[in-house]
């Protein structure tokens, strides 16, 4: 299958050196990223230089987009997608949350829409459990404060990071208002709630914690199937601290999926 990637952040270019160094039955044959310069510099050690292409070239010559650009850039990836009948993978829960009536209508224009599980794992529990009634689901996120002081949030409320000595909570809310909060930061919150109860009802707090040194995250979950705690300690990505080195390999994972004889979870 031809792939295309869209952003080449270090999301982007951990996926792309992965589908380089050998994924069977894939290809990497374009990138479109908004600095050019920046994808042919990264690319120059790659075994196969995949093509640096607009949109909506990329999108007519792939067989497969994966986005891993920033939120603001979705809706247009989505379209495009849509228009060539192009399946999508994308790690933008957020979103899919602000062009939700788009992605569920995917299926009309016969492609799908795949949330990759990023950060955060259980997503084939919270389904499954989803399927019964779910009672309540809570989500705990905290972060060393460098993962978090460039947040949009953050930022516009002035909220001072740099000489916490304790956990300090900076958001209490729904995880569709923390998708808004923090686009960047807990695509984890969106994932979570699209896998469970709804985004609007599942609980979430943010917490910038100094003792911290990787990314984590924690789900309560209650249902009349089961009760169980998700926990996750994300390495931090080197490029960019709000971001777990896990991401990229569950995308790589989903891609493997998507043609394996044998798939594992719900």
């Amino acid at each position: 299958m031809k792939v295309g990637i869209v952003g080449f952040g270090s999301i982007g270019f951990d996926v792309a050196q992965r589908i380089d160094q050998g994924i069977e039955n894939f290809k990497l044959i374009g990138v479109s990223s908004r600095t050019k310069e920046n994808v042919l510099k990264k690319i120059t050690s790659f075994k196969l230089k995949p093509e640096v292409l607009e949109l909506e070239e990329l999108c007519k010559k792939s067989d497969i987009i994966i986005d891993c650009a920033p939120k603001v850039a979705f809706k247009k990836i989505l379209q495009n997608c849509l228009l060539n009948q192009k399946p999508l993978i994308t790690i933008s829960g957020s979103g899919i949350l602000d062009n939700f009536e788009l992605v569920i209508n995917a299926n009309k224009s016969k492609t799908q829409v795949i949330l990759a599980s990023g950060a955060i794992l259980g997503l084939d529990g919270l389904r499954a459990a989803s399927e019964g009634k779910i009672f309540s689901v809570t989500m705990v996120t905290k972060k060393p404060p460098n993962a978090l002081k460039n947040a949009k949030f953050v930022l516009e409320n002035k909220i001072s990071l740099a000489k916490l000595s304790n956990p300090k909570m900076i958001f209490k809310g729904s995880a569709t208002e923390g998708a808004k909060a923090f686009p960047a930061n807990v695509n984890v919150a969106a994932a979570v709630g699209l896998a469970g109860m709804g985004p609007e009802k599942t609980n979430l707090e943010i917490w910038a914690d100094p003792k911290l040194t990787r990314n984590t995250h924690q789900v309560f979950v209650k249902s009349d199937s089961a009760d169980f705690e998700i926990k996750i300690k994300n390495v931090q990505s080197k490029e960019n601290p709000g971001t777990g080195k896990i991401t990229a390999l569950s995308v790589i994972a989903c891609l493997r999926g998507r043609v394996s004889s044998l798939k594992t979870g719900t």
